[in-house]
């Protein structure tokens, strides 16, 4: 088993790539990439469904061409959303 000085030190050289990965991450989210933390969501009721572009942004659509319709699903709480058009509730299966 390592020293607790190893491991400090470790963990004094890891926390600061961590908060940079989360850094990253808000700012991702905040230009609309997906970040892959969940699955797609398609609503039961309306159709409305979620797809990932080529440079990785989440758009909704309707129908097969995907044509971002600018709605968002709404996360309501851990792994349930609300469908911005119709209102239904979706419940995740399994969130990553």
């Amino acid at each position: 088993m390592p020293h607790d000085s190893a491991v400090v030190g470790l963990g004094n050289r890891i926390e600061p790539l961590l908060r940079s990965l989360v850094a990253l991450r808000a700012q991702a989210l905040a230009l609309g990439v997906f970040a892959e933390d969940r699955e797609l969501l398609e609503c039961p009721k309306c159709g409305l469904g979620e797809d990932v572009l080529s440079d990785g942004r989440l758009v909704t659509y309707r129908s097969v061409a995907v044509m971002d319709t600018g709605l968002r699903f709404i996360e309501a709480s851990d792994g349930c959303f609300t469908c911005p058009s119709c209102g239904t509730e979706i419940l995740l299966n399994e969130p990553r």
